[in-house]
């Protein structure tokens, strides 16, 4: 039996999922490498079999490239609150930039972690506008550097696992290219989070 599947005593034959499947983005690194429909398949047979799955990035990016975005997070989130007020999201358009502890509400309880937001940058900004600020970093030596070059980063990946799920949907290469021209520049949003038990 598949370790990744079990079934249990006196219920139901069908398979109950273990653990959820782990996919390398690898195949989809180089054109027309081997095992990209493959890659493809499993991609598809996951997200519509459980909606879920582990996605193997280290052929495309270092261990290291996030630890030292965790590092620089942990800097931040360490400084005097003066400090991190300096890019509070109330100095933009009241959603890029800090907020702190328990200012985010979701569903209506205030979030236990504090958080800098950063969207996708607008050509004539406005912070009077909802969204249409300019993202504020804070003063730390390489911050800013090293989060733009990982959203480009993950900007690329996400383009990359799009098409492996429109290989796996079974698209054309025509359609892709038709596709991808419509969601190449989409609207994207990070948050960075200090947390706390």
């Amino acid at each position: 039996m598949n370790p990744a599947f079990s079934t249990t005593e006196g219920t139901s034959d069908a398979p109950k999922l273990a653990s959820l499947p782990i996919i390398s983005i690898e195949p989809f690194l180089k054109p027309h490498a081997h095992g990209r429909l493959s890659a493809a398949a499993a991609l598809h047979a996951a997200c519509a079999e459980y909606g879920f799955f582990y996605l193997d990035i280290s052929a495309f990016a270092d261990p290291s490239e996030p630890e030292e975005l965790t590092r620089l997070a942990r800097e931040f989130f360490a400084l005097p609150q003066a400090e991190k007020d300096k890019i509070s999201i109330a100095k933009e358009d009241n959603a890029r930039g800090y907020q702190g502890l328990k200012e985010n509400v979701t569903n209506g309880k205030a979030d236990n972690h504090e958080a800098i937001d950063l969207y996708r940058p607008v050509e004539v900004p406005d912070k009077s506008k909802p969204l249409w600020g300019e993202n504020q970093w804070p003063a730390i030596p390489g911050f800013r550097e090293k989060y733009e070059r990982w959203i480009g980063k993950m900007k690329e990946l996400g383009m990359i696992i799009m098409e492996a799920m429109a290989t796996g949907l079974g698209l054309t290469p025509e359609e892709w290219t038709d596709l991808r021209s419509k969601i190449d520049d989409s609207f994207w949003v990070m948050r960075i989070i200090g947390s706390y038990p």
